[in-house]
């Protein structure tokens, strides 16, 4: 190999490396807005379809999408900060169950369903498990998402989060369920951790 060949590899590797780092992209969090509802998450070419019967809060880890437990824990995460989170059953009531494809969508579905509250619009772009080398498990998995509160009103966006593609590490943790659950509480801490209280 020429050491030309060997260079261009570490600059590569050094690149990437580096883009795998960058920080997630966001806006200051809105002072204005105390009431959110959380809209289903949009998970483009999902192959994973919601599960019939109750409420998501109240099915086990291995019955829930990636979309059902990323709902959950933006709840939890707003309701700690103090927000004013919709109800899942209210929500589900009065947007009956849409999936908004866009911020302005998620904007135009509350509007429709005449709730006072902003909506939390929250796109998965990328929700891959990532092999050890073993090829045994799933030593992690590679998140990337958008998520943004838009006003209903008038269909701005008041706060975005671009998470670009990185691992969140799973530790040993190998039911499928249970490493989806830890992975959307890992990125949603993250996501609102950027936003100042």
């Amino acid at each position: 190999m020429s050491i030309t060949f060997i260079i261009r590899i570490g600059l590569a590797s050094v690149l990437l490396g580096a883009m795998g780092c960058t920080p997630a992209v966001v806006t200051p969090f809105p002072p204005a807005v105390r009431r959110i509802a959380v809209l289903p998450p949009y998970y483009p070419g999902a192959a994973d379809t919601p599960t019939a019967g109750t409420d998501s809060d109240l099915r086990r880890p291995l019955q829930m999408t990636v979309g059902d437990v990323l709902a959950q824990q933006a709840r939890a995460q707003l309701q700690a900060k103090g927000f004013d989170v919709v109800a899942p059953t209210e929500l589900k009531l009065a947007t009956k169950d849409r999936v908004p494809t866009s911020p302005h969508m998620a904007a135009e579905i509350l509007r429709q369903a005449n709730l006072d509250a902003a909506a939390l619009y929250i796109e998965v772009r990328r929700w891959e498990p990532m092999p050890d080398a073993r090829a045994l498990k799933a030593d992690g998995i590679i998140v990337a998402l958008d998520v943004a509160i838009v006003d209903p009103k008038t269909g701005k966006i008041l706060w975005q989060v671009h998470r670009p593609s990185r691992p969140v590490p799973l530790y040993g943790i190998v039911l499928t369920g249970q490493a989806n659950v830890f992975v959307a509480e890992t990125v949603m801490r993250e996501v609102f951790a950027q936003s100042h209280d």
